[in-house]
């Protein structure tokens, strides 16, 4: 009797060493399987902080720009910011007249997905990556200039940049509207 009993113990104890080592897997596959996609997000996300801060970076560039401007035209994927002209300390000379020898050009190329600024003689790519559509798909002009009011002029940039590649790439709209400091009248 004692035989019997002790084989019915070592199966008994191989069938739970089976299970035990069954649920150990599972739980390793669950357990990688949820690492993977939070390594995923957080890749993701990433990707997304990043592209937000070029784009934040190249519009407080062309805000601390705009702001200065004595007009802005628009001609268009092209901006032309026509600053003050300034005197040989490099202050602004007063009454504001503008400088139309040293325009900074702003323009947006969709070919290539880039924002170049070209200032002083000197082109630099402020942004990549923007696309010619809204994130619904709609066409859209980058640049516009509205008068507000006598003397207010207001220069609203519209990009629509892609972050991310791929399947996961995602469109994100970025809007801003700039008050020009020194508008003069025509």
């Amino acid at each position: 009797m004692i035989r019997g009993r002790t084989r019915r113990a070592r199966g008994s104890m191989m069938l739970e060493v089976v299970l035990a080592s069954a649920l150990s897997v599972i739980v390793i596959t669950l357990l990688v399987s949820a690492q993977i996609n939070v390594l995923r997000n957080y890749q993701r996300t990433i990707d997304h902080n990043a592209a937000n801060r070029g784009a934040y970076n190249a519009l407080r560039e062309v805000r601390e720009l705009a702001q200065q401007a004595a007009a802005i035209t628009v001609s268009g994927n092209t901006a032309a910011i026509i600053l003050p002209l300034r005197d040989a300390n490099g202050r602004f000379l007063t009454p504001i007249q503008r400088d139309l020898a040293n325009p900074a050009l702003l323009q947006v190329n969709f070919s290539s997905g880039q924002l170049t600024l070209t200032h002083g003689g000197q082109t630099r790519i402020l942004l990549t990556n923007i696309v010619n559509t809204t994130p619904q798909g709609a066409s859209y002009s980058p640049f516009a200039v509205q008068q507000i009011a006598p003397g207010v002029v207001a220069f609203h940039i519209r990009l629509s940049v892609r972050h991310g590649q791929g399947a996961n790439a995602q469109r994100v709209w970025y809007e801003e509207t700039i008050l020009l400091r020194n508008a003069t009248q025509n």
